[in-house]
């Protein structure tokens, strides 16, 4: 069975930055309207413009939680990673025009974690994971299996970027930008346990990164993430 304690817990997204605007949020369900986005002062300007949405929320997310604690491992989890970045490479080569060096070496998934270990000066082992709608449930067993293997404390951060205009007509429902950032422990505060998908896995409204998160400031006792062909249920102790 998989377990663990929460130490510390953190998000980001446009027009939501502080603990009263998440709240809410889950209160209430609703996005900001036209929110400018959020400061990144981790970032140093030029990383910072280099950096897609959801990277440059990753990375100040990531550098935020590695400045308040010894973090032994991290683990950075995206369905999408950057895929705006690899849809204007993929318009590029179909139009006949040269490739962009930033675009192209800065297209990889694992662009968030290898910045934010080089700004943070982390000389960590990081692993980038993508697993569809249950990115972030993979990124938790990573996690879960490197506290097994003897880390203290593995940083947790899941992220997302704007879907770009080519892919909205099959991801139309998908969330605003944003990154949550989790420092993970040993421990009972969570464990988890599998079934077989249920009629109760059918509606997602929200990504698992942010129906965890929201699960997290309303205090619930459990949590749910699925897919059509699995759910885990993780309980609070």
């Amino acid at each position: 069975m998989l377990s663990f304690s929460l130490l510390d817990s953190q998000a980001l997204s446009p027009g939501l930055a502080d603990e009263a605007a998440w709240q809410a949020w889950a209160q209430q369900g609703r996005w900001p309207v036209d929110p400018p986005f959020p400061a990144t002062p981790l970032l140093p300007m030029m990383m910072a413009r280099r950096l897609s949405q959801g990277a440059r929320l990753a990375v100040q997310v990531g550098l935020s939680l590695l400045a308040r604690h010894q973090i032994d491992r991290a683990v950075f989890v995206s369905r999408h990673g950057e895929l705006a970045r690899s849809m204007t490479l993929l318009q590029a080569l179909a139009d006949g025009q040269a490739l962009s060096p930033t675009d192209f070496s800065m297209s990889v998934h694992n662009t968030a974690a290898g910045l934010c270990s080089i700004q943070g000066k982390a000389a960590i082992p990081m692993t980038s994971l993508a697993a569809g709608e249950n990115s972030l449930m993979a990124g938790l067993t990573e996690a879960v299996c490197a506290l097994q293997a003897g880390a203290r404390r593995v940083l947790l951060v899941a992220f997302e970027g704007p879907v770009p205009a080519f892919h909205r007509p099959w991801l139309a429902e998908e969330a605003p930008p944003h990154a949550l950032g989790l420092v993970l422990t040993a421990g009972d505060q969570w464990h988890c346990a599998g079934a077989r998908g249920t009629a109760a896995s059918a509606a997602r409204p929200l990504p698992q990164s942010l129906a965890c998160w929201r699960a997290l400031l309303r205090g619930e006792p459990s949590l749910l993430l699925a897919d059509d062909r699995q759910e885990w249920r993780w309980q609070r102790c």
